[in-house]
């Protein structure tokens, strides 16, 4: 792999690294019941949640395309490749690439948003963007 591509997943690691501290930072305060009390926070986080899952989509594609194997039909299935490539375990990859149906949510169907998946997100699954990160640098560090 190139130095330049090297460069540039661990770029898109760090934009990832920086909104999961700012969305760690609103774990503790945040729940249901008090999630619209503050709609620049609200929209804050949704805007932290989308760029996140868009992080995991970009290195994904970076990937592929250094792989050089065949392209993806949906951002979904760029997740999913990288199980088949065995740089993330099937499961895992299956649970990640959920989020990227709430991205498509948040992103073209925003007016149907579940605050609930949105708290989920916040509350469990923070720390599956940090294993992303953790099975893509053991992938790095071994071609």
């Amino acid at each position: 792999m190139t130095r330049n591509i090297k460069e540039t997943i661990q770029s898109k690691m760090k934009e990832l690294q920086k909104n999961l501290l700012l969305l760690k930072s609103e774990t503790i305060n945040v729940n249901e019941e008090n999630l619209k009390e503050d709609m620049i926070k609200y929209w804050g986080i949704e805007r932290g949640i989308q760029i996140s899952i868009e992080c995991v989509i970009d290195i994904s594609n970076i990937i592929i395309s250094v792989l050089d194997i065949e392209k993806p039909d949906t951002y979904r299935e760029a997740i999913l490749i990288l199980s088949k490539e065995d740089i993330l375990p099937k499961r895992f990859a299956k649970q990640i690439a959920n989020m990227v149906s709430f991205r498509n949510i948040l992103v073209h169907d925003y007016m149907r948003i579940d605050e609930k998946i949105m708290i989920d997100i916040l509350k469990n699954h923070l720390n599956d963007f940090i294993k992303f990160m953790n099975y893509v640098n053991k992938w790095i560090n071994e071609i």
